[in-house]
């Protein structure tokens, strides 16, 4: 057989491979359920000494450190979103953080700077000088949280001094 045929035989067998996989795709796109989470719709205000925060990082961390979040508008009202595509919270004992330097870990492409969030990928041993809310309520936290249908507000009034809520 020449080189001449092996290659015309490669050729006709990529061409006809190419069409399968086109044709077929690549099977049923995965969708999740989350139907079977029972996600729950939570949301709240944040205040520190009675002052709305604005564009603070609420999460709800669960023992396995998956988290749920949301961040807090002009007035301190946030609503929790369980990923990009779904808002809520899956039931169960959370801590509760909140900070104004933490990151949700979604991609904000305006006015991003590739180096912004670098810090924030790794663990802090110093604390961010930007933070305004103390560190009881973030990188410390005792806030607890039992999420469940029968409680889908969490408003938090924080206080400068870290006091218990």
């Amino acid at each position: 057989m020449s080189m001449k045929n092996i290659l015309n035989m490669i050729a006709v067998f990529s061409i006809a491979a190419t069409s399968v996989v086109s044709m077929t795709g690549c099977g049923p796109s995965a969708q999740a359920d989350y139907a079977s989470i029972g996600l729950v719709p939570i949301t709240g205000t944040v205040t520190l000494d009675g002052q709305p925060v604005e564009g603070a990082v609420v999460q709800f961390v669960a023992p396995d450190t998956t988290f749920a979040y949301g961040t807090t508008d002009s007035e301190g009202h946030y609503e929790m979103k369980f990923n990009s595509e779904v808002m809520g919270v899956p039931p169960g004992e959370k801590i509760v953080r909140i900070s104004t330097t933490a990151s949700t870990g979604e991609v904000d492409t305006e006015g991003a700077d590739d180096d912004d969030d670098a810090p924030r990928r790794r663990k802090k041993k110093t604390r961010d000088p930007n933070e305004k809310i103390p560190a009881a309520y973030n990188e410390d936290s005792q806030i607890k949280a039992t999420v469940s249908a029968g409680q889908v507000v969490y408003d938090f009034a924080l206080k400068s001094d870290g006091s218990a809520l």
